[in-house]
């Protein structure tokens, strides 16, 4: 043997050495993450742009997930990490990681079915590892809501809020979808009209809640849990009960990182309540008495709770101490200004609050505050029967648009302002221009996040006053997808199997 291979021979013996120190379960664990984060680069570009890397791309991301589960199968490694091994339970972890990953590319390859299958099959086999199981039980439901089953959707929120814990057991982090997911249940319940059925399962969580709290004392799950004590009161009309559980998860030892949130849902949860003068106690203190941490957000509720008390003088001084302070976090000022803009509008005060949309439309064209404000300005024209001057500030936003449509290249951006557009004509009366650019954008974009509300309204437009019922299905069938309410949803799809082609 030469003096190369035989030194790339000993570099090879040695590499596991390094890698694992010796320990084989070192050496399998490291191979297990390197492997999962390869899967993960892989799935990720494909999210990013599904139709820009073609056939080999997607057999390059199979391949990366499947290397990862069929090297360390969950049979294998089940065992060991449910007999208390640290490093069993980390390559079960990347393996679990793997597997809801190939289950995600089912779902980006436009197969839910299998997608579902997938999804359930990685959470079944995983449940060692709990934190990883959620994850793919809660992308199976979020499929299955698309799909619009909402009794399986309501099965599987219920299956989730009794099988897996509130917190992971081996770090201790909060698995915020387990406690959520009887929220869910009661707030799709209230969705289909079924209050009474809502505010039992709202009355069964907090009793859950509460049976979960003495275990969990001293740790982030008891705040968590009095948290959503807290929202289930709320659901169910009961704002001063909400207040008092609030008040509860203040106390916990653990909640020293999660006082400013705290206080700050202290604050919304009063100005929800019609009680502006605690909500401004409670937003002051957040605003003043933690660093800054939630200041600006702090400053927002102060805002609305002058409105609130009838007092728009004072809610405007505090929308332009928020702007003037230019918080680290511009979706605040953001918002500060575009509330600034409709409060003036709300008092009267036009031309002022014309300036701020126009302002917030220059300085962050690309922002959905942005294209909010353009229709403002239109519909505050239009509703005051100034057909001119709405018609003129119509054009110039579509002017606007146009020059973003053609000048940005993100996706997301393309999306927001073609549907602003598609809004903008439906507002001046031109319906066939606002169908064609939502179907437009769906023919380009066929999963983007458009509003369901407008292409229902769309697609009753192609129907009745277009007479075009191959646009109004297309139309239909987004929105159906699309749509979270159930009724929405369910008149969707009856629209659908009216015009006698619920298959195609």
């Amino acid at each position: 043997m030469s003096g190369r291979p035989a030194r790339v021979v000993a570099l090879l013996a040695v590499v596991p050495l390094l890698a694992g120190c010796g320990d084989p379960a070192l050496w399998a664990r490291w191979r297990a993450e390197r492997g999962a984060w390869r899967a993960r680069v892989e799935v990720r570009r494909l999210e990013r742009d599904p139709h820009g890397h073609g056939a080999a791309g997607w057999a390059r991301a199979r391949s990366a997930c499947r290397a990862v589960t069929r090297s360390f199968p969950p049979a294998a490694w089940s065992g060991p990490a449910r007999a208390g091994s640290s490093l069993a339970l980390d390559v079960l972890a990347a393996s679990g990681r793997a597997a809801v990953l190939l289950a995600r590319l089912d779902e980006l390859e436009g197969r839910p079915g299998d997608a579902v299958l997938a999804y359930e099959r990685a959470s079944a086999e995983y449940m060692a590892v709990p934190a990883v199981a959620l994850e793919g039980a809660v992308a199976r439901v979020h499929l299955l809501a698309r799909a619009g089953l909402a009794e399986q959707v309501e099965e599987a929120w219920t299956a989730i809020a009794r099988d897996y814990p509130p917190a992971d057991p081996r770090t201790g982090a909060v698995l915020d979808a387990v406690l959520d997911a009887p929220l869910r249940v009661a707030a799709d319940r209230r969705a289909r009209g079924d209050a009474a059925g809502a505010d039992s399962v709202l009355r069964a969580a907090e009793d859950t809640y509460r049976r979960l709290l003495p275990g969990q004392r001293g740790r982030a799950a008891a705040v968590e849990l009095w948290v959503r004590v807290a929202e289930a009161r709320q659901s169910q009309g009961d704002g001063t009960g909400s207040l008092a559980a609030l008040r509860a998860a203040l106390r916990e030892p653990a909640a020293g990182e999660q006082a400013p949130r705290l206080v700050l849902l202290l604050a919304e949860r009063a100005l929800d309540g019609v009680a502006p003068d605690t909500a401004l106690a409670y937003a002051r203190w957040a605003a003043d008495g933690f660093d800054g941490a939630v200041r600006p957000a702090a400053l927002l509720v102060q805002a609305r709770a002058w409105r609130a008390r009838g007092a728009g003088d004072s809610a405007l001084v505090i929308y332009e101490r928020l702007v003037e302070e230019n918080p680290a976090d511009m979706e605040e000022a953001l918002r500060a200004r575009f509330e600034r803009a409709r409060l003036l509008e709300d008092l009267g005060r036009w031309d002022q609050a014309r300036g701020e949309y126009h302002a917030l439309s220059s300085v962050v064209p690309t922002h959905p505050l942005a294209f909010e404000a353009m229709l403002r300005v239109v519909r505050h024209h239009l509703g005051r029967g100034e057909s001119a001057l709405g018609q003129a500030e119509a054009r110039q936003a579509l002017e606007s648009l146009d020059v973003l449509v053609a000048t940005q290249q993100d996706d997301s951006v393309q999306v927001r302002a073609g549907q602003a557009r598609a809004r903008l004509m439906f507002e001046t009366g031109d319906p066939r221009g606002g169908c064609g650019q939502l179907a437009a954008l769906l023919r380009r974009y066929p999963e983007a996040p458009l509003d369901p509300v407008l292409l229902a309204g769309a697609a009753e437009a192609a129907e009745s006053r277009l007479s075009n019922p191959d646009l109004a299905l297309e139309l239909y069938r987004a929105a159906a997808v699309r749509a979270v309410d159930p009724q929405l949803r369910r008149r969707a799809r009856a629209s659908i199997e009216r015009l006698g082609r619920p298959g195609q």
